[in-house]
């Protein structure tokens, strides 16, 4: 008899019984979800033909997957994507010809929920409190329609809007209030609303510089870069980076650029270090003097369609310069601006985002 093999059995059997009586002894490995950690690009696609997509780049930045909600729902994503918001387990898409929102889970992208009541022209998403604030602009021509729509969290129903002034763009949440960047939709703002986010109405209205771009939050102070108006307006004008006291909204410090053609964009902090672009250039800005530290300019992207800074490193999601066919997204060291990889994703490609 070969009693190699019969102790060999009678471990197996003990082994399954074991595992019968107590379902704790033998846990599985958990499986990371397929999105868990890494990089989302936006792909607003070409407007009019419902192609906007996402790609996935992993966190180890060695493959790029294309239109994964498509693949995940087997339904296209829509219309001219606009922008995501992450949080929590949510990945909330802005879909504005298509005027819907998509929910899908963060880490699955399998679908959640889509809202498609009381939009129109969506921009972009904030949560507070369990809420969904969405900027519209309403019909583009049309001045006096702009509003904030508001949606419960936990069913994705319709709670109000709120009317705002012209242009609705980027929001920020910080201390119990929405802020609301108004660049003017078609025409031209330099505003930010406040909305109280406990009575749902707009408290401030806060004078900026001319079309508001980015915002960035740093302890009590709401930074706000505005472009100002471009050579064809009637009166081109500088950009201004004005610093607001989020407890009162009163503006406590501005800085006008010297030039009125002079149009920053993409505010950044990254640390202590404070960045932003001109044109394809990226400046890190002393915020005491206002003077770039250093400056580098980033040659392969077409535009700046996209731009974030994290961890070191320069995204940058920029289109065909004809807005036709795949874009491409530029990783840059941070350092000293040299190009680290590029990958190829979707049509017109708008935002990036990191799910870690």
């Amino acid at each position: 008899m070969n009693y190699k093999h019969l102790f060999l059995l009678f471990f197996t059997v003990f082994l399954f019984n074991s595992c019968e009586d107590d379902t704790d002894c033998c846990p599985m490995p958990e499986e990371e979800a397929e999105f868990e950690s890494g990089i989302f690009v936006l792909n607003e696609g070409n407007f009019g033909s419902g192609n906007a997509s996402v790609s996935f780049l992993d966190n180890d930045m060695q493959q790029m997957q294309s239109s994964i909600f498509m693949n995940t729902n087997e339904t296209g994503l829509g219309d001219t994507a606009q922008s995501i918001k992450l949080y929590e387990e949510f990945a909330i898409i802005v879909v504005n010809v298509s005027n819907k929102i998509e929910v899908v889970d963060r880490y699955t992208f399998e679908s959640r929920a889509t809202i498609d009541v009381e939009l129109m022209n969506p921009r972009y998403a904030e949560v507070v409190n369990d809420k969904i604030y969405v900027s519209n602009w309403g019909d583009g021509m049309d001045p006096d329609d702009d509003f904030v729509a508001v949606f419960d969290l936990s069913d994705f129903s319709f709670i109000k809007s709120i009317s705002v002034a012209e242009g609705p763009e980027k929001v920020l949440a910080a201390n119990g209030k929405l802020f609301v960047a108004h660049k003017g939709g078609f025409s031209f703002n330099n505003i930010v609303s406040v909305i109280n986010t406990e009575s749902n109405g707009v408290e401030a209205e806060i004078e900026v510089g001319d079309l508001p771009n980015s915002m960035v939050i740093e302890g009590n102070n709401l930074w706000v870069l505005a472009g100002g108006k471009p050579s064809y307006a009637e009166t081109e004008t500088a950009g201004k980076l004005s610093n607001i006291n989020i407890s009162n909204n009163q503006v406590e410090e501005e800085f006008d650029f010297p030039d009125s053609s002079l149009h920053p964009n993409n505010l950044s902090l990254e640390g202590s270090d404070v960045y932003l672009t001109i044109g394809k250039t990226v400046y890190n800005y002393n915020m005491t003097t206002m003077q770039p530290a250093s400056e580098y300019k980033l040659d392969e992207p077409a535009l700046l369609y996209g731009f974030e800074i994290h961890d070191g490193r320069i995204y940058v999601a920029s289109p065909n310069a004809d807005f036709t066919g795949d874009g491409m997204l530029y990783i840059y060291n941070l350092s000293n601006g040299s190009l680290t990889t590029q990958f190829s994703v979707g049509i017109n490609p708008n935002g990036i985002y990191f799910n870690d």
